[in-house]
């Protein structure tokens, strides 16, 4: 499911609203990512956020300096914008790829060799945001190589450039009118630089920017006429704004078909980008082979409960706005009664299922040219095939897991590890939760009286499993997109299309973010094989709520350095310095 605190409420027409909560990992690799922040200190803190820092050691000497150098660099981090206009020119991306060089040069004079762990652990989250600042320069370079970066609108596609625009409810605030009619007339010159930038663009992510664009076209037109009615002094802007993405379009249908074709990063690439970045113990090639295992295991269980079930048909899907919200009502409603009543992890009184918001709006489904999700036809993707038939795996992913997250993390006030990571240093936490709590209510009971709910959660873990080879691919450059894609939806059991608009909207997603769609399943990986390493260690005295709760007060961080935080053990850590 894509990675969202909830969806925003379904609309008639999708491409003109403001999403209430967009996608956490559709961030501009140089803006702050999302609020998905969680790190109370203890099981207590969950109710008690203001004693999250209390419950640490003392802060050692030197770490002022760190949180000092760290706040410097966070402030270097977004681009100068120059008349409306972010600088990713050659020149600007020059000095910011020295600045970058030498914040690491800096940060190697700060000795933390004596530190306590949980103080070490918040160099290594400073370090590997800088080496992903490094990286970002060495080889993603997505000012120069992904046209799709410049996505001048926030409608929850993947990295973007800094401050896009967000399509506000009409009519506008009056405090509010300059401000956005500036970012609309802005986007003409945004366009015009990224054209002179994108001196090494790459047919895949040509070919993806094409089909952003048509949709931002299509936002800008209808923009342009609800704007007649409320605020016709920014007709113009909104129309120039269009204008500028037709023709940005159609500079990349001339250009795309002689580009070259791959848009990965490359294996050698990928893996440092893995080990000294996110902080993650797989390599490409474990993770081909895991990858495989768990695409083996979770066809296998499905056939179990297919043949133990066969003779129940399958749930139908819900064909109402209404019905919808009621399954996911009683889905929330179960997810936080039982993790309570079996002692599965704290449930702060906090945690609540949010208010009816109909199904998550795919950026593609933004475009006003579509209808809302209910419009006959309806059209359902792979996730909506799911959700509308019985929605307790995709809830337990999204309630308990980024909601959880979400309002958790604005509880912690810690210097670095309470703050927003970038370049994706904590997807693999944020997502291998998220999507163990899946198999983790089946496991533990929740759905022993569902048998199709269960199918329908290995039908998803399948589908996750069948994505990380095509990531794996992509990124090796030994498969466009195109080929990738038909290795997602041809090894995924059920209800994906060859086209389906979650196989396209995941692809590029992993396509543009290195390690995002493995996240989900390594994560979860990654995630037992913590819980495997404290149950064996405690024998009978292992209790899973206190190793959930203890697991949620190191923060949103990669599991590795949660790992070294509850064994002691930062011999993996240690390697990836």
């Amino acid at each position: 499911m894509p990675s969202t605190t909830h969806a925003p409420p379904a609309q008639p027409r999708p491409g003109l609203q403001t999403a209430a909560v967009m996608l956490r990992r559709a961030t501009a690799a140089f803006a702050a990512a999302s609020a998905l922040h969680l790190a109370p200190a203890s099981a207590q803190a969950i109710s008690e956020p203001e004693d999250m820092a209390a419950a640490q050691p003392a802060a050692p000497q030197g770490y002022a300096d760190l949180v000092s150098l760290f706040e410097e660099f966070r402030a270097a981090v977004p681009p100068a914008v120059v008349d409306g206009v972010p600088d990713y020119s050659a020149k600007a991306m020059k000095r910011q790829a020295r600045e970058a060089k030498d914040f690491l040069k800096r940060l190697a004079r700060i000795d933390d060799s004596d530190w306590p762990v949980p103080y070490r652990v918040d160099y290594m989250l400073v370090l590997a945001e800088m080496r992903g600042l490094d990286f970002q320069h060495r080889v993603m370079r997505p000012w120069a190589r992904d046209p799709a970066f410049y996505s001048t609108t926030n409608l929850g596609f993947g990295p973007k450039m800094h401050d896009p625009i967000a399509m506000p409810a009409l009519p506008i605030a009056r405090a509010d009118q300059a401000a956005f009619r500036k970012k609309l007339e802005a986007v003409p010159r945004i366009l015009a630089a990224a054209r002179a930038n994108l001196t090494d663009p790459r047919g895949d992510l040509a070919r993806l920017a094409i089909a952003q664009k048509r949709i931002e076209r299509n936002v800008y037109h209808q923009l342009a006429k609800d704007l007649e009615t409320h605020h016709p002094e920014m007709v113009d802007a909104a129309l120039g704004a269009r204008d500028a993405a037709q023709s940005f379009l159609d500079w990349l249908e001339e250009i795309h078909a002689g580009l070259p074709p791959h848009g990965g990063v490359g294996r050698e690439d990928y893996d440092w980008y893995l080990k000294h970045v996110l902080l993650f113990p797989y390599s490409w090639e474990e993770m081909k082979i895991l990858g495989q295992r768990e695409y083996e295991r979770s066809l296998t269980f499905l056939k179990l409960e297919e043949n133990e079930h066969r003779d129940l048909p399958m749930l139908d899907p819900v064909d109402t706005l209404a019905g919808f919200e009621a399954l996911r009502a009683q889905a929330d409603a179960d997810l936080l009664r039982f993790l309570k009543e079996e002692e599965i992890m704290t449930v702060p009184d906090w945690l609540k299922s949010p208010p009816p918001e109909g199904p998550y709006v795919l950026p593609g489904d933004r475009d006003p040219e579509k209808g809302g999700p209910f419009d006959p036809p309806i059209a359902r993707h792979f996730f909506r095939q799911a959700e509308d038939r019985n929605p307790h795996a995709l809830r337990a992913h999204n309630l308990p897991g980024h909601l959880f997250d979400s309002q958790m993390g604005r509880r912690d006030t810690r210097p670095i590890r309470g703050t927003d990571r970038l370049y994706f240093i904590d997807g693999a936490r944020i997502e291998g939760w998220a999507f163990y709590l899946e198999e983790m209510i089946l496991q533990a009971g929740l759905l022993d009286d569902m048998p199709k709910a269960r199918e329908i959660t290995y039908i998803l873990q399948a589908k996750r499993a069948a994505r990380i080879l095509p990531e794996l691919m992509l990124h090796a450059n030994e498969w466009t997109f195109e080929e990738a894609l038909a290795s997602l939806t041809g090894r995924t059991p059920y209800w994906m299309e060859p086209r389906d608009a979650i196989a396209l909207f995941d692809l590029e997603l992993y396509l543009r973010q290195p390690a995002y769609g493995i996240g989900y399943y390594m994560g979860k990986v990654e995630l037992e094989a913590l819980f495997a390493e404290r149950a064996h260690a405690l024998g009978r005295d292992f209790d899973l709520k206190a190793f959930h709760d203890e697991f949620h007060s190191k923060g949103l961080i990669p599991i590795s350095l949660i790992r070294w935080e509850m064994t002691g053990d930062g011999g993996v850590i240690e390697d990836m310095r």
